[in-house]
């Protein structure tokens, strides 16, 4: 089966600020299978809205070959075009437009059928919003609003960077549940976010990146194994008498809030019989690993670790020129 997007070896190198070469994207690789719902992620600075302008066209790479949709990019980027709805960093509208007019511009200048515009509006949730000005919209709205101009095409691949910016909870459910109808309808759908618990959650794969390579790639499953180090949340009806329990047996435990995390455990069986014959039942033995501590484990930590120097749009001049 052909990769809905394919990223091989691909380069980008920007002259700084100060003269020296610096590689935003130093050979990275990235597959994504068509039907999928795949999550893009790395810290700040590491390449992600590079990579996503290159894919699209609106950089141009040094080295590398990629395709969407089968077909290779830039070369035939005009053909696939059509089929693509993305928006990458925060889209600027017109204030004085209301929502429909945004859209209906938007949909005469790409040929797209008129009657898509309720169709988008009524999925991002924005219907009864349509008649009035942008300039009235929250931030979250805004962002519906976009998500709902990158969806007019009813394209095949669907590219989001950070598409939860500015919603509130019952919005990132909202986003979830409509990106899950999408894909279950055969779109192929890929996410930039710094939001790993919501990535994990609706994400069938994803790509790590770091210093614009890539150290990771695969299903969730499969990359969440990485931060897999033996912990345990364990949640009991007296959980300092567990813990009490637990480490007088040998175990490394930690209290958090109302439950426990006992690390380095190789058997789970372990803790519901060191327990149970002390007359506390479990609740909850579940494994935490988190796609958050794969992705800390992978990146090095991340800035906040100070285990790399990120790749920062500011090192570059204006001119962005390229080595």
């Amino acid at each position: 089966m052909t990769a809905a997007l394919e990223i091989s070896g691909l380069v980008k190198t920007y002259r700084s600020v100060f003269g020296r070469p610096r590689a935003a994207i130093d050979g990275l690789q990235m597959v994504v299978e068509p039907g999928q719902i795949h999550g893009f992620l790395g810290p700040n600075g590491s390449g992600k809205s590079t990579t996503l302008k290159t894919l699209l066209g609106l950089l141009r790479a040094d080295e590398g070959h990629m395709s969407i949709l089968g077909q290779p990019v830039p070369r035939h980027q005009a053909q696939v075009a059509p089929r693509v709805g993305a928006i990458v960093e925060a889209p600027a509208f017109f204030g004085n437009f209301t929502g429909y007019k945004t859209l209906s511009l938007l949909a005469k200048a790409g040929g797209v059928p008129k009657q898509r515009i309720g169709i988008v509006l009524d999925q991002v949730g924005l219907s009864d919003r349509a008649e009035d000005h942008v300039r009235s919209y929250s931030l979250g709205m805004r962002q519906r609003l976009a998500v709902a101009s990158a969806l007019l095409k009813d394209p095949e691949l669907l590219i989001l960077d950070e598409p939860n910016n500015g919603l509130d909870p019952a919005g990132i459910r909202e986003m979830r549940d409509l990106l899950r109808t999408q894909a279950d309808r055969g779109m192929t759908v890929v996410i930039s976010s710094h939001i790993l618990a919501e990535i994990q959650q609706i994400c069938d794969s994803v790509t790590i990146i770091s210093r614009g390579r890539t150290v990771a790639a695969g299903a969730v499953s499969d990359v969440l194994a990485v931060a897999d180090k033996g912990a345990y949340r364990v949640r009991v009806d007296d959980h300092q008498r567990a813990a009490q329990i637990l480490i007088e047996a040998g175990a490394d435990v930690s209290v958090a809030g109302d439950h426990l995390v006992v690390h380095d455990l190789a058997d789970a069986a372990w803790v519901s019989h060191a327990l149970g014959v002390n007359g506390l039942w479990v609740r909850e033995l579940a494994p935490v690993a988190q796609l958050e501590d794969a992705f800390l484990t992978l990146t090095g930590g991340g800035p906040r670790r100070g285990a790399f120097r990120p790749v920062d749009d500011s090192d570059w001049s204006e001119e962005e020129q390229q080595v």
